[in-house]
């Protein structure tokens, strides 16, 4: 395999991970909401502690597929290639500007923009006070004020 081959690989690679993520929130999800679980563990986070899957990860992936596939009507396959955590932080926006529209965003902002969008979403546009880092202590100079 060859550099550029190895490249195209390695981000096919990428993409088939953001998939299975979507599959398995799919699969928890559905875990979660029909009980499944109730067979073989006393709880939903003891079968998250069998399947070494962190709770905090778990919620965040049937948040996705809830707001998402269940609720926004959005086919997996739509999603695929968005990176998990960047649908994840775009929730927020659903509400206001609908799923389409976010799952657009979604593809093409930066987590980081899309963390903006949501701060503006909620407390609208902010006029920040010019700010300043100093080069040799990094304390913060407003305005030509230390702070």
């Amino acid at each position: 395999m060859n550099e550029k081959e190895f490249i195209t690989d390695t981000i096919n690679l990428v993409r088939q991970i953001e998939t299975r993520f979507l599959e398995l929130g799919a699969r928890l999800y559905t875990i979660k909401e029909k009980e499944m679980w109730k067979d073989n563990y006393e709880s939903f986070q003891d079968f998250l502690i069998d399947a070494k899957i962190n709770p905090g990860n778990a919620s965040i992936l049937v948040s996705i597929h809830r707001k998402y596939i269940v609720e926004g009507g959005q086919e997996q396959e739509k999603l695929a290639g968005i990176g998990y955590s960047t649908l994840y932080e775009a929730i927020p926006l659903i509400e206001k500007k609908g799923v389409t529209e976010v799952v657009e965003m979604a593809r093409t902002l930066t987590r980081t923009e899309i963390k903006d969008e949501v701060r503006e979403s909620k407390h609208g546009e902010c006029a920040h006070e010019p700010i300043t880092i100093c080069g040799k202590c990094k304390k913060r100079i407003y305005d030509g004020e230390t702070k």
